[in-house]
Formats: C-alpha cells, structure tokens, sequence
C-alpha cells in the first residue's frame, strides 16, 4: 500500500515538473503571446498574495478562511464604491476632455516648440550649434507626438480591458480560498527530505517579496496623493489623472519618477512656464521626500540588488509582460537570486 502512494506522489511530482517545463518552453518560444494569456493570471496571484494575511487576521480570530475572504471582498468593494464617489466622477470628466482635446495639444505643442526654433535661429549662435538643436528638436516633437498618442491609447486600452477587469477578481478569490492547496501543490513538487528547507526558503522569499510589494504600493499611493494634491494647488489640468499616473508609474525602479514628471510638465507648460516651474518643483520636492524619507523606513534595502541587474530585469519584464512585467520585474528577480544563494549554500536543495 506504501509503495502504491510513493508512486503515486513521484507521479504527481513528475507531472508537475512537465508542466513547469512545458510552460517554461512556451514562454521561451511564444513570449508575448503567452504573456497576454498568463496576464489575469498574474496580476490575480498578486492580489491574493498582497490581501492573503488579512484574510489570515481573520482565520486567527476563529473565522473561517472562505468567510474570511468574503469580508476581505466586502471591504474592497466598499473602498471602490467610496472612491467611485468621490474621484470617479472627476477622472471621467477630466478624461473625457483630454481625450478631445490631444488633437489641440498636439497643435500646440508643435507651435511652442516652433516658437522655440525661431528663437534660437535668430540668436546669431553657430550654425553647427544649430543643427544640433534642430535635430534635437526633431527628435523631441516625435517623442511628445508620440507620447500624446500614447495617452490616448492607454486609455482606450483600460477601457477595451473588461475581460481582465471581470475575470481577475474571480481568479483572485480562488486563489485566496484556496492558498494551502496551492502552497502544498507547489511544496509536493521536491521531494520529501527537502521539504523543510524549500519551506525556509519560501519564507526568506516572502520576507523579501512581501515588504517590497506592499512596501511599493503604500509609497506610490503617497506619491499619487501628494503629487494630486499638489498639481491641484498650481492649478494643473487634469491633475487627477496625472496624479494617479505620476504614482503608479513611482513603482517602477529608476524611470518609474522620471516617466511620471513628463506629462505633468508638459500640460502645464500649456498653460504658462511659470506653472511649469511649480509642478516640477514640487515633483522634485515629493521626489526627495520619498527616496529620502518613505523608502528607507517602508522598504529599506531590502531587495539589495546591483542596478545593472534590476534594468536587465526591468527590460525583459517589460517585453514580455508590459506594465505588470516592470512592476513584477525586481521583486521576482530578488527571488531568483535568494533561491541562488540557498542552493549554493545547500547543495543538496
């Protein structure tokens, strides 16, 4: 009867190695269409990995964990109702006006930077000073088209993402539900004897990934606020949107804050330099708060990686997954490096 289930096991193991190499083959040989398939999946597996300990505050408190993850599920939908409320009605409106409008920007961008041109062509400066300034700002009118063309696809792009929107909170509350069952699947692939020590380093991956994640998410909806609030007072249009893009696009490493600053400067600049001037400096002075102040103390050094290796990350991470993949890209490269330094230092892993 033993050996019935020794087989049985060895049978679930190997059929779980076939399936890591089969998807690890896929991946390698159709990449980007495998990430537009495995997208809900992932962006499901961090939800459930970020709101799993509170459903486990509950499970301590004698709950259990399906009721534990309904209350989570209340709570959250309780917290869109009430942002629904108060920033929706104002995200559609600003959103619905910029997208009429990006033709005008566009319009005008180009007469500034004309402006701009005329400018310095009659300033009596030499002339291989000033086909180096032409070329740039060739280059610079194609990257503000672009961009511009780039906001408005993003957000035909949120809206044309419906499916994702309906089927990641699904796959979210299994996932939720079920944890163990997957914590155990996912253990049952080692054999027995190294159980133990795949637990540990489960747990120093969770140390890592967990602080990082949430440590990101908490110091973005510091970034957004603050970036809002303060687009607000210069009197910034659209400075909710701005401000939402200006703290997500925090989360991503190195380009995260610069990515963030260039819409912002440019619509203000629309209006007038001098608006300009206020929003980047009170951009670099929310800049300076976080890397100073926020980080260090929610995030630390945590993931302790060199930053050759973090934009290596965050290239790959990016092609084959887009945005999800530049968020994902350190934290899951912080992961692969701790489990590097368990097997070199347990050669028996």
């Amino acid at each position: 009867m033993s050996n019935v289930w020794g087989s049985k096991k060895v049978n679930i193991r190997l059929m779980h190695v076939i399936i890591i190499a089969v998807l690890v083959f896929l991946v390698l040989r159709y990449g980007i269409a495998i990430g537009t398939v495995v997208k809900p999946f992932i962006i499901a597996a961090v939800f459930s990995y970020l709101l799993n300990p509170v459903v486990k505050i509950f499970e301590r408190k004698g709950i259990r964990r399906i009721f534990g993850v309904l209350i989570v599920y209340l709570i959250f939908i309780a917290i869109i109702i009430l942002f629904s409320f108060v920033l929706v009605p104002k995200l559609i409106k600003e959103i619905s006006i910029l997208v009429v409008n990006i033709p005008q920007y566009s319009r005008q961008m180009q007469e500034l930077l004309k402006q701009f041109q005329d400018g310095y062509m009659k300033s009596g400066l030499p002339e291989s000073f000033k086909d180096v300034l032409d070329d740039n700002i060739l280059m610079l009118q194609s990257m503000i088209l672009t961009l511009l063309q780039n906001i408005a696809n993003g957000i035909i792009e949120i809206f044309s993402q419906l499916f994702n929107i309906i089927i990641v909170p699904v796959i979210t509350f299994y996932m939720l539900k079920d944890a163990e069952y997957f914590k155990d699947q996912f253990i049952l692939v080692l054999p027995k004897a190294k159980r133990m020590k795949l637990i540990i380093l489960l747990r120093d991956i969770d140390n890592v990934f967990g602080k990082y994640i949430r440590g990101q998410i908490i110091i973005a909806s510091f970034v957004g606020v603050l970036t809002t609030a303060a687009l607000v007072i210069v009197k910034v249009k659209y400075a909710f949107i701005l401000g939402i893009f200006a703290g997500v696009a925090n989360i991503i490493p190195y380009f995260g804050p610069f990515i963030g600053i260039i819409p912002t400067i440019l619509f203000a600049l629309l209006d007038s330099t001098v608006k300009a001037l206020y929003a980047a400096g009170a951009f670099i002075l929310i800049q300076q708060l976080e890397s100073g102040f926020l980080t260090p103390r929610i995030i630390g050094k945590s993931v302790g990686i060199h930053p050759v290796y973090v934009i290596m990350s965050l290239i790959a991470g990016g092609r084959l997954f887009g945005i999800i993949g530049l968020v994902m890209a350190v934290p899951v490269l912080a992961a692969i490096k701790l489990t590097l330094r368990h097997v070199l230092r347990d050669k028996s892993i």
